[in-house]
């Protein structure tokens, strides 16, 4: 939950005396990030602030779970699509509740959601070059954590943010709202896209996996049915989520629900209930879960939404793979970069066209 409008900013500890609060930059269900100025090494920095007793409105953090994000965030040292965390910032006494601190690189002054939402405000949809091009960056980064052995378990546009180049790391900015940072035009053909929101991650493997108890409209099938038979691919269903709102031009997200069983209609919905019962896992759900799958014979109907106009039978090829319900048919990461789709370029006269368009005409 999110904290209260107006809520009074919780103050610095004096071990944080050297990063100086400019603004902040967003929230989630466990704290806020700020962008700061580090007065040692005179660099923009990102500060997490992970709330220690819950007063504030969000969920508290324990000294586990930001040991948990900061050791998955330094399994990741090093990829350059990963968000790098520089430092931690711990109580010395865990006997009070306090807060926890995690300093990482600042990235940009967007994330992914919001370069969605101004393209819909725009009218300029993505082509679907562009958003081949976005999908690798993120394929390329989801494969390098599944490397190391790190699960993100929160993939989503939030949780990507967008580095262009175009803002002086070194340059210390007047404070400022958010809204003046983000409404500079973009270089988007230099845009480099890097993932955050370790919050939820965790390192390791095992026949069953702890419950995934916060869920979205990104979360896998297996997720929302409470199961805890999970792997590597509740994050690549994430990537086939963002990829079809890319194709889709709309601000929505495509299984956005009010609840956790409007969700799973839009998603059994869309990509069937075949899958997800001839999934060995099936049988372990509970029975109220199983109860809550949408009702008729759960026909798929992904390439209805996603017709041959707006994605190739390549592209289609991959979003399916994706957006496949059942997890042990579901493509990993890695598998999902082999496909062609990634690596035939040619596009159309009709393509090619559209491209010159959006290089010529000027934003509004």
């Amino acid at each position: 939950m999110a904290a209260s409008a107006g809520k009074k900013e919780a103050a610095w500890p004096l071990t944080m005396a050297r990063y100086e609060r400019l603004e902040k930059l967003g929230e989630g269900i466990n704290g806020e990030v700020f962008k700061a100025w580090d007065t040692e090494d005179n660099l923009i920095v990102a500060v997490k602030r992970l709330s220690g007793s819950g007063d504030d409105g969000f969920i508290i953090s324990g000294l586990p779970e930001v040991m948990r994000e900061a050791m998955c965030l330094g399994a990741c040292r090093g990829i350059p699509s990963i968000v790098q965390r520089r430092a931690t910032c711990v109580a010395a006494c865990q006997r009070e509740a306090s807060d926890s601190f995690i300093v990482m690189d600042y990235v940009g002054r967007l994330n992914l959601r919001g370069y969605m939402q101004r393209r819909v405000r725009r009218r300029r949809p993505f082509s679907e070059d562009e958003v081949r091009r976005i999908m690798k960056q993120l394929v390329e980064g989801v494969t390098a954590v599944h490397a190391v052995g790190v699960l993100h378990l929160n993939i989503k546009p939030e949780n990507v943010l967008l580095d262009d180049g175009t803002e002086d790391r070194k340059q210390k900015p007047k404070k400022g709202p958010v809204e003046a940072d983000v409404s500079g035009e973009l270089k988007e053909d230099r845009i480099v896209y890097k993932i955050g929101g370790f919050g939820m991650s965790m390192k390791g493997r095992s026949k069953r996996q702890p419950e995934v108890t916060i869920l979205t409209p990104y979360s896998a099938p297996e997720l929302l049915m409470h199961s805890c038979e999970y792997d590597d691919r509740v994050d690549t269903w994430g990537l086939g989520c963002i990829m079809a709102d890319l194709l889709s031009d709309t601000v929505v997200s495509t299984f956005d629900g009010e609840s956790d069983i409007g969700i799973m209609a839009k998603v059994f919905g869309i990509v069937g209930t075949e899958g997800i019962k001839d999934w060995s896992g099936y049988s372990g759900v509970a029975s109220g879960q199983k109860s809550k799958l949408p009702g008729g014979r759960g026909i798929r109907r992904l390439r209805h939404k996603f017709p041959s106009r707006k994605l190739s039978a390549a592209g289609f090829e991959v979003l399916s793979g994706l957006l496949e319900s059942n997890p042990e048919k579901r493509l990993t990461a890695a598998e999902a970069l082999q496909k062609p789709w990634f690596h035939n370029c040619r596009r159309g006269f009709t393509g090619f066209f559209k491209s010159c368009v959006v290089g010529v005409l000027p934003e509004k």
